[in-house]
């Protein structure tokens, strides 16, 4: 699909809009390219929050949200559909490819400087983006496998020429004048796209003694993982090699490339479509005893609409337990009720007001924890 511009009265509001709520919040909505490859048409828009862009607010605008994952929503937008965000302070040039290889679909951003339009550029989701969207996650962690200073030097200089190629990864767009439409809410119909709501009782005892083996021999707090299936019996077995991350994280490609070929494919279409759909994401916590939080949640079941696992074990490689988080409502509940927050925030009056806001987000990250259910490892 190529674009041959977009709408004027579309870019207009949405700087408008982005000036109006100011404080460096961005505002967006996704668009739709007519048959001349013209965006004529729009969602209603989305303002940035605490956390940027509300995604689960913005699909919402295409597909009813309400106990769904972001891949379950992704997959209902319409073929001919692109994101459109503006970026404040920036002239619109882009210089990633992280949400053209979530979104897989075109990618408009419209700079905005002094309240004005400052520039537009597109990027298209290409299978070499895909690549150097892996290319990027791969660097990031051999920094982490450095040595010695020369082995880090030589890593940070392959980051370095890999950010020079992000340069040239969007064009410029015009800006074309079109009569003005109203915003469109929901105009997909086709069948819903649903993931099974896996139930997971137990895992593998050699699945998990592996995954713990690689974390002992990796160290520094590094998590790793793998994607395991689970049985009719909710039952997880390994599914493919183990994988390492960073401290704290596991990247979404990375682990996704321990069991399929993620070669030339976008996030998006490598979780809704690759991986199994008994498919489930398993990972170490060193140190701890298996107990996830709110990142871990948003991780699993919150993105991909599939369980996770967190195997803890201590500094002798000795597990200390395991937990699930399911794709149960709870996760999507709470995840609308965080993007609530993060936009209501802005709305405080007093310190009071932004005092319970704070106090709540704060609570929403605790129920996450009340999510995890212990299983059983076993052989």
């Amino acid at each position: 699909m190529e674009i041959r511009g977009i709408a004027g009265f579309i870019v207009k509001k949405l700087v408008d809009t982005t000036r109006e709520i100011s404080q460096g919040r961005n505002a967006g909505c996704i668009g739709f390219v007519n048959e001349e490859g013209i965006i004529d048409r729009m969602t209603p828009f989305v303002k940035g929050g605490i956390s940027g862009m509300p995604l689960r607010k913005l699909l919402d605008n295409i597909t009813e949200m309400k106990g769904k994952s972001l891949i379950e929503g992704l997959e209902m937008i319409p073929d001919n559909s692109v994101l459109i965000t503006t970026r404040p302070g920036k002239t619109g040039l882009i210089t990633d490819v992280t949400g053209v290889d979530f979104f897989n679909m075109p990618i408009i951003s419209i700079g905005v400087k002094h309240g004005e339009m400052a520039g537009i550029a597109v990027i298209y989701p290409k299978n070499e983006y895909f690549d150097m969207a892996t290319q990027s996650e791969e660097v990031d962690l051999k920094i982490l496998a450095a040595h010695t200073p020369e082995e880090e030097k030589e890593v940070l200089r392959a980051s370095t020429e890999l950010s020079l190629k992000y340069l040239d990864v969007s064009t410029g767009l015009e800006i074309v004048e079109t009569p003005e439409t109203e915003p469109v809410i929901r105009l997909n119909r086709r069948e819903p796209f649903k993931l099974p709501k896996l139930k997971v009782d137990s895992i593998s005892e050699k699945f998990a003694g592996e995954l713990v083996k690689k974390s002992m021999e990796i160290g520094q707090g590094r998590e790793v993982a793998a994607i395991g299936e689970v049985d009719d019996n909710g039952h997880i077995s390994k599914r493919g090699e183990t994988v390492v991350g960073g401290i704290g994280y596991v990247p979404s490609r990375v682990l996704a490339s321990s069991c399929v070929d993620i070669t030339g494919k976008s996030l998006r279409e490598i979780y809704s479509k690759v991986i199994p759909e008994n498919g489930v994401i398993v990972h170490t916590h060193p140190g701890g005893t298996g107990v996830m939080h709110m990142g871990d949640a948003n991780a699993g079941p919150g993105s991909w609409g599939r369980p996770i696992v967190a195997i803890g074990h201590d500094n002798a490689g000795r597990m200390r337990g395991a937990t699930v988080i399911e794709a149960v409502h709870e996760v999507y509940d709470f995840a609308d009720e965080d993007e609530e927050l993060g936009l209501k925030f802005f709305d405080a009056e007093t310190p009071e007001e932004e005092s319970e806001i704070r106090n709540r987000k704060f609570g929403v990250a605790q129920e996450y924890t009340n999510l995890c259910k212990p299983i059983e490892i076993r052989p």
